[in-house]
């Protein structure tokens, strides 16, 4: 759900790390909870992409690993 207002595709690790540090904080200082529940889901959000990127890093060193086993 972009709306055209950032481009997060273009994000590298540390900065989604930042970005679910700020949503954290935000939601512990926020005392509306309905604040509070829009924020955990866009965090929830970010947490998946990294997760996600993670899971791709790991998945090339399976590969690769696999390779060098092979020859």
């Amino acid at each position: 759900m972009n709306y055209g207002i950032s481009d997060t595709a273009n994000l590298d690790n540390t900065e989604l790390c930042d970005q679910c540090r700020a949503l954290a904080y935000a939601m512990t200082e926020l005392t509306q909870p309905i604040m509070r529940d829009v924020l955990l889901l866009v965090l929830v959000e970010k947490i998946e992409m990294l997760s996600l990127r993670f899971e791709d890093e790991s998945s090339l060193l399976d590969t690769k690993s696999l390779s060098a086993t092979i020859h």
